[in-house]
Protein backbone atom coordinates (compact mmCIF):
# COMPACT_ATOMS: atom_id res chain seq x y z
CA UNK A 1 0.00 0.00 0.00
CA UNK A 2 2.72 2.59 0.78
CA UNK A 3 4.69 1.91 -2.46
CA UNK A 4 0.99 2.29 -4.15
CA UNK A 5 0.95 6.19 -2.47
CA UNK A 6 4.77 6.93 -3.21
CA UNK A 7 4.24 6.08 -6.76
CA UNK A 8 0.54 8.16 -6.56
CA UNK A 9 2.24 10.79 -5.04
CA UNK A 10 5.10 11.15 -7.14
CA UNK A 11 2.78 11.05 -10.49
CA UNK A 12 0.85 13.72 -9.38
CA UNK A 13 3.23 15.93 -7.50
CA UNK A 14 4.46 17.48 -11.23
CA UNK A 15 0.61 18.73 -12.59
CA UNK A 16 -0.07 19.71 -8.93
CA UNK A 17 3.37 22.04 -8.86
CA UNK A 18 2.90 22.89 -12.08
CA UNK A 19 -0.61 23.93 -11.29
CA UNK A 20 0.94 26.01 -8.04
CA UNK A 21 2.84 28.06 -10.50
CA UNK A 22 0.13 28.70 -12.83
CA UNK A 23 -2.02 30.23 -10.00
CA UNK A 24 0.88 32.19 -8.80
CA UNK A 25 1.64 33.41 -11.95
CA UNK A 26 -1.82 34.55 -12.51
CA UNK A 27 -1.75 36.53 -9.13
CA UNK A 28 0.06 39.43 -10.41
CA UNK A 29 -1.66 42.27 -11.65
CA UNK A 30 -0.77 43.43 -15.51
CA UNK A 31 -0.22 45.96 -17.29
CA UNK A 32 -3.02 48.73 -18.63
CA UNK A 33 -3.24 47.47 -22.28
CA UNK A 34 -2.25 51.32 -23.20
CA UNK A 35 1.48 50.27 -21.73
CA UNK A 36 1.77 46.67 -23.26
CA UNK A 37 2.93 46.58 -26.88
CA UNK A 38 1.55 43.81 -29.20
CA UNK A 39 5.36 42.24 -28.95
CA UNK A 40 3.70 41.37 -25.16
CA UNK A 41 0.26 40.26 -26.29
CA UNK A 42 2.32 37.46 -28.34
CA UNK A 43 4.72 36.81 -25.23
CA UNK A 44 1.80 35.87 -22.97
CA UNK A 45 -0.50 34.09 -25.13
CA UNK A 46 2.69 32.16 -26.27
CA UNK A 47 3.02 31.25 -22.19
CA UNK A 48 -0.52 30.52 -21.60
CA UNK A 49 0.03 28.09 -24.55
CA UNK A 50 3.13 26.90 -23.55
CA UNK A 51 1.43 26.17 -20.03
CA UNK A 52 -1.37 24.36 -20.78
CA UNK A 53 0.57 22.24 -23.44
CA UNK A 54 3.05 21.50 -20.25
CA UNK A 55 0.55 20.89 -17.82
CA UNK A 56 -1.42 18.20 -20.55
CA UNK A 57 1.35 16.57 -20.85
CA UNK A 58 1.79 16.15 -16.81
CA UNK A 59 -1.81 15.33 -16.78
CA UNK A 60 -1.37 12.60 -18.91
CA UNK A 61 1.82 11.08 -17.97
CA UNK A 62 0.24 11.11 -13.79
CA UNK A 63 -3.05 9.23 -15.10
CA UNK A 64 -0.50 6.67 -17.13
CA UNK A 65 1.32 6.25 -14.20
CA UNK A 66 -1.81 5.55 -12.04
CA UNK A 67 -4.26 3.88 -13.48
CA UNK A 68 -4.74 0.93 -16.24
CA UNK A 69 -6.60 3.34 -18.93
CA UNK A 70 -5.97 3.59 -22.55
CA UNK A 71 -3.61 5.78 -23.96
CA UNK A 72 -6.62 7.59 -25.92
CA UNK A 73 -8.90 7.33 -22.55
CA UNK A 74 -5.90 9.44 -20.49
CA UNK A 75 -5.19 11.82 -23.36
CA UNK A 76 -8.72 12.85 -23.26
CA UNK A 77 -9.49 12.86 -20.01
CA UNK A 78 -5.86 15.12 -19.44
CA UNK A 79 -7.49 17.73 -21.56
CA UNK A 80 -10.93 17.87 -19.42
CA UNK A 81 -8.57 18.50 -16.59
CA UNK A 82 -6.42 21.05 -18.35
CA UNK A 83 -9.53 22.49 -19.75
CA UNK A 84 -11.38 23.13 -16.22
CA UNK A 85 -8.16 23.93 -14.97
CA UNK A 86 -7.61 26.70 -17.63
CA UNK A 87 -11.50 28.02 -16.37
CA UNK A 88 -10.59 28.38 -12.74
CA UNK A 89 -7.24 30.12 -13.79
CA UNK A 90 -9.38 32.61 -15.53
CA UNK A 91 -11.74 32.60 -13.19
CA UNK A 92 -9.43 33.02 -10.20
CA UNK A 93 -7.91 35.99 -12.25
CA UNK A 94 -11.17 37.96 -12.19
CA UNK A 95 -10.70 37.62 -8.21
CA UNK A 96 -7.24 39.35 -9.31
CA UNK A 97 -6.97 43.48 -8.88
CA UNK A 98 -6.15 44.88 -12.44
CA UNK A 99 -6.79 41.11 -13.73
CA UNK A 100 -9.78 40.06 -15.95
CA UNK A 101 -10.63 36.59 -17.08
CA UNK A 102 -11.26 36.19 -20.96
CA UNK A 103 -13.02 33.11 -22.65
CA UNK A 104 -10.16 33.71 -25.42
CA UNK A 105 -7.59 32.99 -22.95
CA UNK A 106 -9.44 29.40 -22.27
CA UNK A 107 -9.55 28.67 -25.72
CA UNK A 108 -5.72 29.77 -25.79
CA UNK A 109 -4.95 27.66 -22.95
CA UNK A 110 -7.34 24.87 -24.22
CA UNK A 111 -5.34 24.89 -27.67
CA UNK A 112 -1.84 24.56 -25.95
CA UNK A 113 -3.42 21.55 -24.21
CA UNK A 114 -4.07 20.11 -27.54
CA UNK A 115 -1.21 20.85 -28.97
CA UNK A 116 0.89 19.70 -26.10
CA UNK A 117 -1.10 16.47 -24.92
CA UNK A 118 -0.69 15.14 -29.30
CA UNK A 119 3.22 16.85 -29.67
CA UNK A 120 4.24 15.04 -26.14
CA UNK A 121 2.37 11.73 -27.44
CA UNK A 122 3.84 11.40 -30.66
CA UNK A 123 7.19 12.51 -29.28
CA UNK A 124 6.83 9.24 -26.75
CA UNK A 125 6.03 6.76 -29.51
CA UNK A 126 9.14 7.70 -31.07
CA UNK A 127 11.63 6.90 -28.11
CA UNK A 128 13.07 3.96 -26.88
CA UNK A 129 11.42 1.60 -24.08
CA UNK A 130 14.01 2.62 -22.03
CA UNK A 131 13.61 6.14 -22.05
CA UNK A 132 9.53 6.39 -22.23
CA UNK A 133 9.54 3.81 -19.42
CA UNK A 134 11.62 6.80 -17.45
CA UNK A 135 8.96 9.12 -18.73
CA UNK A 136 6.15 7.41 -18.00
Amino acid sequence: MLFKMGKFFSAWLPPILWMGLIFFLSSFHKLQASQIGWQDFIIRKTAHFLEYAVLCFLYFRALRQTTSWSSKKSFFLALFLAFIYALSDEYHQTKVTGRTGKIFDVGVDFCGAIFGGIFFKKLIGKLPEKIKKLIL
